[in-house]
């Protein structure tokens, strides 16, 4: 991986910036006037699918790309608006939200035909934002119709809602490393602010795990080892995003960034090194990565390794 980030420190030396604010070397990925967004990391860690949203005069290229970070080379796999994606474990699916927010899709990584996997019982309003379980056997995404957090067996299609709550929404943001939660954000429709929580996947049992401020809380990722949390923060005064790291349990947080564009969207390098994010620093919609020590970070959130 050392080697791959000297490759692209080479190739992109002109698009690489380190910030005096920047408490990590970051680089930037892509930069082109279009909007790339929802970095995520191949499990192999060699390449990263996105989303494009194209202007009006190249609406060809909206869709899903994927870039191969050994050659920077793009290929797209899918050409309508899609949001979200996400690789399967295995690194052979992408899933993704699809029909601006009206459905959740499955398609190869290598691209070809996209599969609407949800039952037609089943309502997807905005987005659902699907996330993988660590096996691959399920995902959790929200369910429009109940506002509720719902899990889907990808095996037999069978849907099990496992948590709602009146008056608000939860917003998936990934597994636990063990399979037996899903960390999420529930937001409050009145104060648009939200706490991030640790829900077990048969729904009955519920942890809140607190972060440095009330906000509004979304793209929550694990480190690889399962002991950090990065995650979006929408500081609803100030009408800008950024990114914050805790303990996974909760606790202490440090801003990894803070210049004045917004940063969300964050995606953990497979080796933990790395971390991939949209930013509109540059002036526009574009993929950065944040290259991070780990090791540092747990010492000054006093997180213990066992």
């Amino acid at each position: 991986m050392k080697k791959l980030f000297l490759i692209l420190c080479a190739a992109f030396c002109c698009l690489t910036n380190l910030y005096s604010q920047d408490n990590f070397k970051t680089t930037q990925l892509t930069s082109t006037e279009l909007i790339e967004a929802f970095p995520c990391w191949s499990p192999d860690g060699k390449s990263m699918v996105y989303e494009l949203v194209a202007r009006n005069d190249s609406p060809e290229k909206t869709g899903l790309w994927i870039l191969n970070l050994s050659t920077m080379e793009n290929v797209q796999i899918f050409k309508e608006i899609a949001e979200h994606p996400k690789f399967s474990p295995d690194g052979k699916y992408v899933i993704f939200d699809g029909d601006t927010g009206k459905s959740v899709k499955l398609i190869s990584s290598e691209g070809g035909t996209a599969e609407n996997i949800m039952p037609d019982s089943i309502i997807i309003f905005n987005g659902a934002l699907p996330c993988w379980s660590p096996d691959g056997s399920k995902i959790a995404f929200i369910e429009g119709g109940t506002k509720s957090l719902c899990i889907m067996d990808m095996n037999t299609r069978l849907v099990q809602q496992i948590h709602q709550a009146e008056g608000f929404l939860p917003i998936p943001g990934c597994w636990t490393k063990d399979g037996k939660g899903v960390l999420v954000a529930l937001m409050d429709f009145k104060t648009r602010k939200s706490s991030i929580l640790k829900i077990s996947a048969d729904g009955k049992s519920v942890q809140q795990i607190k972060g440095h401020n009330e906000n509004l809380y979304r793209y929550l990722e694990l480190s690889p080892d399962g002991s950090l949390l990065v995650y979006g923060v929408f500081e609803l005064d100030k009408r800008r995003a950024s990114l914050w790291i805790m303990p996974a349990e909760g606790g202490k947080s440090i801003l990894l960034t803070e210049d004045a564009g917004n940063k969300e969207a964050p995606s953990w390098s497979p080796d933990g090194k790395f971390i991939a994010f949209n930013s509109t620093r540059a002036g526009n919609c574009d993929i950065w990565m944040i290259e991070v020590d780990i090791a540092e970070l747990q010492q000054k959130l006093g997180v213990t390794i066992k």
